[in-house]
């Protein structure tokens, strides 16, 4: 085999480092072994380089049958990369293969941990030469899992963790084992902050390919709409830079297509200058109060300016008692903030508000603690072009009837404002009409005989929820959201994806994914 496909990818990751850089500061900002962001979870250690390779493995195949992986061809694998090849036996893989979502319990027969383009070249071109069903795994925090795969090959980017700030021209680079955290981190310094995600611990590469909210979106727009460059390895094993004017067909495809296209290896950002205090904060209610502050909340928003970011989340604990709060986010002059937000303060009788100056690192992990690390998550999701009256019945009657012995959780986040002035073809994303994104999340600590019981209970809730909606932020899908709602969702840019899955991935080998099937045999 297989060493000509080692010898080639060597020869792209040479032509590769010829490419002139971004010209972006040498000023480096790593995820630490150690410190919580190392390798996306908290308990991570540093993992042994040159694994033994013992004997031959089996590779479940993109068509479901397996084929054996030979030892000689893993040994070579694991010669020619700089970072680790783990299999089942190896120290490490245990932790290697946990993902966020604790209900994902997948068993790849060998997780290739990248540190460089080079590495990933390697690893994709062996996935294709094996047609071995292959997973890209960059933060882990997807809440389907689709991280790690069952029984093939998993690309593990977590060592790949590197952010670099140039203040100067106000870009940032991020590879695709950073974390949000690393990235607010690495151009705060600089009062500067590109548009990404409310959870610290989320992987930048996955939340950017699928569109990415953030905080700031309402006045800058989705993540996506913030990347100037994209350097990937795509599934014939060439590398590639895309831009908007240098593969610009992928350029587009990348920003909201999700991971189909390729494995990223750089993300180039714009950055903005935002300074690193704003006004944000929660207004929490009773649960009885929970029509009173849905109905409150969707008038108020209607006239709101882009500054202003608003959630109206709703908590139901496992034993039957709750809060509702409007999260509060205002990106610019606080002085203006309080004004703005003078009317919503002042509605009903909440048990706490806590809106005031705060740091912008602070407010973007303020949630961190409410989606910890391993624990078990189902959810629905959707877009809303409004709060439907009818809808809001409905949601309150979910308070009134919750189910019992999991948390619940009814989130109902603005969106909007920037992100709505750009056309719906002009990327891959399409929901550029909806104000808001409902999501429905149960969580419990650990797995139960019950879960089942449980999801069965949030399908027939969501079930009556779905109607309402308009597409599906792709990040937010779960595995049994289907390919009718997946082709829904991307509308008139589905056909357009299609091609370049034609172009790129005819043997779809990046599937585990919100997936755009090919129409051609690769």
């Amino acid at each position: 085999m297989k060493r000509r496909a080692f010898v080639n990818s060597s020869l792209a990751a040479a032509v590769s480092a010829a490419i002139p850089g971004s010209g972006l500061a040498n000023e480096h900002f790593l995820q630490q072994p150690g410190d919580k962001f190392c390798g996306n979870d908290i308990n991570c250690t540093p993992q042994p380089v040159g694994s033994a390779v013992l004997s031959d493995i089996d590779v479940v195949t993109l068509d479901g049958s397996t084929k054996v992986m030979e030892k000689a061809v893993l040994k070579e694998l694991q010669k020619a990369i700089d970072g680790n090849l783990l299999l089942p036996s190896t120290e490490g893989y245990e932790s290697a293969r946990k993902v966020w979502n604790g209900m994902i319990d997948h068993h790849p027969a060998v997780i290739v941990q990248v540190t460089n383009a080079s590495d990933m070249q390697h690893a994709i071109n062996v996935a294709r030469d094996y047609r071995a069903l292959t997973s890209l795994r960059g933060g882990g925090h997807n809440v389907a899992g689709k991280g790690m795969c069952e029984g093939g090959i998993a690309i593990d980017c977590s060592r790949m963790n590197k952010v670099t700030c140039d203040p100067l021209f106000r870009r940032a680079t991020a590879e695709p084992g950073v974390l949000l955290g690393a990235v607010d981190r690495g151009t705060q310094p600089y009062d500067l902050a590109t548009p990404a995600g409310v959870v610290s611990h989320t992987g930048a590469a996955g939340l950017t390919l699928g569109g990415g909210f953030g905080k700031l979106s309402r006045r800058f727009g989705l993540t996506c709409d913030s990347v100037s460059s994209i350097e990937l390895i795509t599934p014939d094993g060439e590398f590639r830079r895309a831009t908007v004017n240098e593969n610009s067909d992928l350029f587009w495809g990348l920003r909201g297509g999700g991971g189909n296209f390729g494995a990223v290896t750089k993300f180039e950002y714009q950055c903005y200058e935002v300074g690193t205090d704003f006004l944000a904060g929660s207004i929490m209610y009773p649960l009885e109060s929970a029509k009173e502050i849905l109905n409150a909340y969707g008038e108020y928003i209607q006239t709101v300016p882009w500054d202003l970011e608003l959630s109206c989340n709703t908590i139901i604990m496992p034993n039957g008692k709750g809060f509702i709060n409007i999260s509060t986010f205002w990106g610019a002059d606080p002085v203006e903030g309080e004004k703005v937000l003078a009317p919503i303060r002042a509605i009903g009788k909440p048990v706490l508000d806590d809106i005031k100056v705060g740091k912008y690192l602070d407010i973007q992990s303020r949630i961190d603690r409410n989606v910890p690390w391993g624990h078990q998550y189902y959810q629905k999701a959707g877009m809303l072009t409004e709060l439907d009256p009818k809808l809001i019945d409905l949601l309150v009657d979910i308070t009134k009837n919750p189910i019992p012995d999991i948390q619940l959780s009814i989130n109902c986040t603005q969106v909007g404002g920037a992100i709505n002035q750009i056309d719906p073809g002009a990327t891959a994303y399409p929901n550029r009409n909806a104000e808001f994104q409902m999501i429905v999340a149960a969580s419990w600590p650990k797995r139960r005989d019950e879960q089942g019981d449980y999801i069965a209970a949030m399908r027939k809730r969501w079930k009556t929820l779905v109607p309402f909606t308009d597409g599906v932020y792709i990040n937010n899908m779960f595995n049994d959201d289907g390919d009718a709602r997946v082709r829904k969702n991307w509308s008139t840019n589905y056909n357009r994806l299609v091609e370049l899955k034609n172009k790129y991935d005819p043997m779809n080998l990046l599937r585990l994914n919100a997936n755009i099937k090919p129409t051609v045999k690769g």
